[in-house]
């Protein structure tokens, strides 16, 4: 399934938030201005941006300051990008979570990885996990392929007090009941736009009300677009990249799969996603 070829005009007047996107990346530094200015006339009126590794906690830091109405931000270790880590990572990201509203994020498991971290990286993901309950912060998650590992531990725990979300989740369908049990919530991106899909569809129809939201994990996960359409911009080797202003598409195709409308999704996930990120808004 593809986008529609229109610019679905609208969904463009509708309030919009993307629960997940990394704006601080590099490979948007050209961009960036471009970028913001499309999402605000998108109508994404908020962006979560989730740290990947130390390095890239000031430049978060630094988009969040410098659109403080706009950006809301997450610090943590991505399981690509444990290696670098500094000895006192975990006080480190601590002290950074005290110094200003922020959630958690970008943590999780990978299970394709083949680089002998398997251990390291489950206790790194845990101590995030842990720091998340115990400062009663959202935490945002990766996972990808290693479902069962991370359903035995999110299944095991209590409900978490502020909520997790699984970002572009690719889990099984029939543990939604059980995850939103556990205030787990799960998002949608481009992924959900890719032909072979499936599992993914049959997620975004399954998913709870209220336990799902819209991202566009910018600049990576681009939409599949209609033939013809143009692309927002294209990385130095002519792959598309993904932007905030794709949200509208995704929100599009969640209400054809849903049998509802843009508006209804727009306004659900929004609600979604400021009760999520409410620590993050004060």
């Amino acid at each position: 399934m593809t986008l529609p070829p229109s610019s679905a005009p609208d969904t463009q007047k509708l309030h919009w938030v993307d629960a997940h996107c990394h704006l601080q990346d590099p490979r948007l530094d050209p961009h960036r201005p471009q970028v913001l200015e499309r999402a605000a006339e998108a109508g994404v009126g908020l962006v979560h941006v989730a740290a990947t590794s130390e390095s890239d906690w000031p430049a978060v830091a630094a988009l969040a300051d410098a659109h403080p109405e706009f950006v809301l931000c997450s610090f943590g270790l991505h399981p690509w990008f444990i290696h670098d880590r500094h000895p006192h990572w975990l006080d480190h990201l601590r002290d950074t979570l005290a110094g200003r509203p922020a959630g958690i994020g970008e943590i999780g498991l990978d299970g394709g990885m083949d680089d002998g971290l398997e251990a390291d990286r489950d206790a790194v993901f845990l101590a995030q996990l842990d720091l998340s309950f115990e400062l009663a912060l959202p935490a945002s998650i990766h996972c990808r392929g290693a479902w069962g590992r991370m359903l035995d531990i999110l299944l095991a725990r209590p409900p978490h007090p502020a909520g997790l979300l699984l970002h572009a989740y690719a889990g099984p369908p029939d543990a939604l009941p059980a995850l939103a049990a556990k205030n787990v919530h799960i998002s949608f991106g481009g992924t959900l736009t890719r032909p072979n899909a499936k599992k993914a569809l049959k997620n975004a129809k399954k998913a709870l009300k209220n336990r799902f939201l819209v991202e566009s994990d910018a600049p990576d996960l681009p939409p599949t677009l209609a033939e013809g359409q143009k692309a927002y911009f294209r990385d130095e080797n002519g792959k598309i990249l993904s932007e905030p202003a794709y949200i509208p598409y995704i929100g599009q195709l969640l209400a054809d799969l849903r049998g509802t409308t843009p508006a209804q999704i727009a306004a659900e996930t929004t609600a979604t996603a400021r009760r999520l990120f409410a620590p993050l808004l004060t």
